[in-house]
């Protein structure tokens, strides 16, 4: 059985694999290995620097392509969107360093469950300078 990777699940839902949409994926999976969290404008600049004519408003539709179909999450800061694997965590976000941590609280997660919440994102706002 062949392994559902973000372009297969493009490819069997009648996408093409343009390299645009290729490159964008690339990035992305890259860096969400890494456990960091791309801005649309760090995606943007990056891609831009392999692939020059590549508009923003492709990367944008790329990178919506791939929330819509469930490859990744995005959530928003400072006015700035931020890209994240879809696993169960919890994103801290610094607001006095800009950073984001990630938390993995298997119980608050059991919580928002036994609530019959099922987390997609969960973001929290925090004092983090200690």
């Amino acid at each position: 059985m062949e392994q559902l990777t973000p372009l297969n699940i493009l490819k069997e839902k009648g996408y093409r694999l343009t390299p645009q949409r290729i490159e964008v994926i690339k990035l992305v999976l890259e860096k969400l290995e890494k456990r960091e969290h791309p801005s649309f404008n760090d995606i943007l600049n990056e891609v831009k620097s392999k692939m020059p004519s590549i508009s923003a408003s492709t990367v944008y539709n790329i990178l919506k392509l791939l929330e819509e179909n469930g490859v990744i999450v995005s959530f928003e800061h400072n006015g700035r969107t931020y890209y994240d694997k879809v696993e169960p965590h919890i994103n801290v976000i610094c607001v006095d360093t800009n950073k984001v941590i990630d938390v993995y609280d298997n119980k608050a997660l059991e919580e928002l469950r036994d609530m019959g919440i099922t987390p997609i994102s969960v973001v929290v706002k925090a004092l983090c300078s200690k």
